[in-house]
């Protein structure tokens, strides 16, 4: 399975690695999801945000803060919810 972290995942912006600033609860919150969704829920809702904030699509926003809050996110929920 590829690893879709990529160049904004954590531990690159001062945190040690594994650690986040987010709880679960706010984590499904910026996903828009609620707590029980699917592996597969949480990866498309990643997914689907991360398009949405690409700075292709959003030229006026500086997005790399928003792509590792969304990171984030999704691995607090895989990992607390699904390791």
């Amino acid at each position: 399975m590829k690893n879709n972290a990529g160049r904004f995942s954590q531990g690159q912006f001062g945190q040690t690695p594994g650690s986040s600033s987010l709880t679960s609860e706010e984590a499904y919150k910026l996903l828009g999801l609620k707590k029980g969704a699917s592996k597969e829920e949480v990866l498309k809702a990643a997914n689907q945000l991360q398009k949405k904030i690409h700075p292709d699509m959003n030229r006026n926003v500086d997005s790399s803060r928003l792509s590792q809050l969304v990171n984030e996110a999704k691995e607090k929920i895989l990992k607390t919810d699904f390791s």
